[in-house]
């Protein structure tokens, strides 16, 4: 007679694999996913994207336009903002920009972001650089200019096109990607000192480590399907950061309380037995938190706007890399840093020892 089909059958097989002695099998995955990466980046970089990665203007300096639409209701749906995004990408196009990203804003906005790099008569000419911000200028009061022409053209006397344009320039960007990298490490930081306080060095070095490898994860797939990189993503950045922490925290403390009756008798012990066992025990905990997240953020990214999507697309990526990395990198990683531990423990002794012409060695000890 067949097995029920139920989510504690699964977890009973699930439960017969070697999570800590497989880490390295397990290693796989992340390193396929870099591969990809870097395949779609190159494949992107020499096709029609024109950029390895789709970096927003936040980063790479460009201009935030909104048009505001006046005299008509319902400017933002179906033919009507399909046709008056059509309208604002003839007006860039004339002066040599393209559309980096196009979003709805209420019924009657509609906020473009495009770089400040103009393409005419096949020469790239880059607006971006702050002594070129008044010609990006005068250039936006072109652009608006010719889209109020255009939207009147369109709708009639009865429609206006009221735009603003605000520049963002390089050395803005610089300062926001520089305060973005400091915020994410003094983060990391702060997470290190606090799993060193409560656990020890080794479960600190490995949580930030898994950390790490869930922001890159987190890029590399943010990146192959081609979502724009922008100041949002810093806030992703963080909220990964925070909830995968918990994951590992929940795990590295069953393992303390489990390996702590053994240590209170000098009993011997299975470290992998013991590891294994401590995931095991807290898997439904990790999967149902983790699993309500990510429904909550995949009807956001599905529901919600571009601007919305851009920010719930990357948590998504993130709470998967997250709980991959809690419950089949972060032990397997903390392990095998004990045991470098150890072993370079044994090799500094026993060179002090030959130092002072002993001829006893030590043994790295075994749990």
């Amino acid at each position: 007679m067949a097995k029920k089909f139920s989510f504690k059958n699964i977890l009973n097989r699930f439960k017969k694999i070697d999570i800590y002695n497989n880490g390295r099998l397990f290693a796989i995955a992340p390193l396929a996913i870099l591969l990809i990466m870097i395949v779609c980046g190159l494949i992107y970089q020499f096709t029609y994207r024109g950029s390895f990665a789709n970096i927003g203007v936040d980063f790479k300096g460009g201009t935030m336009l909104t048009v505001e639409f006046k005299g008509a209701e319902n400017m933002n749906s179906g033919a009507n903002y399909n046709k008056n995004i059509g309208i604002i990408e003839d007006a860039l196009n004339a002066k040599g920009f393209k559309i980096s990203v196009a979003q709805s804003s209420g019924d009657s906005a509609i906020i473009i972001k495009y770089v400040n790099v103009a393409t005419v008569n096949g020469e790239s000419i880059d607006y971006s650089v702050d002594q070129k911000v008044e010609e990006m200028n005068a250039l936006n009061t072109e652009i608006i200019s010719d889209i109020a022409a255009r939207v009147k053209a369109e709708y009639g006397e009865s429609v206006s096109a009221n735009s603003t344009a605000t520049v963002i320039g390089n050395s803005a960007s610089l300062r926001l990607l520089r305060a973005a990298l400091i915020s994410i490490a003094v983060s990391l930081a702060i997470i290190l000192i606090y799993i060193i306080i409560r656990f020890d060095f080794y479960s600190g070095l490995a949580a930030v480590i898994a950390l790490t490898h869930d922001v890159v994860i987190m890029l590399a797939l943010t990146n192959i399907f081609y979502i724009e990189i922008s100041s949002t993503i810093v806030a992703a950045i963080i909220t990964i950061v925070g909830y995968s922490i918990n994951n590992t925290i929940v795990i590295f403390d069953k393992i303390r309380s489990n390996i702590k009756p053994y240590k209170t008798s000098g009993q011997r012990y299975d470290l992998g037995l013991i590891v294994n066992q401590s995931i095991f025990a807290t898997m439904t905990r990790t999967l149902y938190t983790t699993l309500t997240t990510l429904i909550t953020v995949v009807l956001i990214a599905a529901l919600g706007v571009a601007s919305i999507r851009n920010f719930a697309l990357p948590i998504t990526f993130g709470l998967i890399a997250g709980f991959y990395s809690s419950v089949f990198l972060t032990c397997p990683l903390w392990g095998g840093l004990k045991d470098l531990g150890a072993k370079l423990k044994v090799a500094r002794t026993n060179k002090k020892f030959k130092n002072k012409g002993g001829t006893a060695r030590l043994k790295t000890k075994k749990a």
